[in-house]
């Protein structure tokens, strides 16, 4: 029976993932830049911030209060060709995968820089993000990140998830995947790898904003 109930989640979690992820419909007053032409100006382990247009962004959006409905990883070329998959991502329907700069097309983007990383530091952190191509999206964390910040602050914060479990997980959503590289780095974006959100990286000390 046990079994029979977490199949059922499972699923339900899949079709409301599905459901999620589905494009909407979107006026935009801004005009946005041709994304070929980041190439310029990214270097290993920049941080893009999108403003998205599925219905998850759109919730992420409302209950953030933010702009920014999504950030990603630029981890350098993976591949040959023109147009190569460069950034990694945690997708809500696909899990954590990479994707091209044509991909951006039409998005609102914006790029984020630790200043304090040198070359190295910039590739480990690349290289970490990486490395964890293929894991899961985790729904039920988001669901719950969202619950949290629509109810009343709670008297204290919640204590901060240990780094152990930082290294052992493989499940994420965006903001959790490069929250935990940084904090694995010894870099910490927020207090609180766990409960953190695109509008934290917008508003960390520690990234400052790359013109493009």
């Amino acid at each position: 029976m046990r079994a029979v109930l977490a199949s059922i989640h499972s699923r339900l979690l899949q079709a409301l993932a599905l459901y999620l992820a589905q494009p909407v419909k979107r006026q935009r007053s801004w005009s946005t830049r041709d994304p070929q032409q980041l190439a310029a100006v990214l270097v290993h382990g920049d941080v893009l911030l999108t403003d998205g247009n599925s219905r998850m962004a759109a919730l992420v959006r409302r209950v953030t209060r933010s702009t920014w409905a999504h950030v990603a990883m630029y981890v350098g070329p993976l591949e040959g060709g023109p147009d190569p998959r460069c950034i990694v991502e945690a997708d809500i329907a696909v899990g954590v995968r990479a994707v091209r700069l044509s991909e951006l097309k039409d998005l609102r983007v914006g790029v984020l820089r630790h200043g304090g990383l040198d070359e190295t530091q910039r590739r480990r952190l690349a290289d970490w993000v990486v490395s964890r191509i293929g894991g899961e999206y985790d729904l039920a964390h988001a669901l719950a990140l969202a619950t949290r910040l629509l109810r009343p602050p709670p008297a204290s914060p919640p204590p901060p998830a240990p780094e152990a479990m930082a290294r052992g997980t493989s499940r994420f959503i965006c903001s959790t995947l490069l929250a935990q590289a940084f904090l694995l780095a010894g870099y910490p974006i927020v207090p609180d790898h766990g409960y953190v959100t695109p509008r934290d990286f917008e508003t960390a000390a520690a990234l400052q904003p790359v013109p493009t």
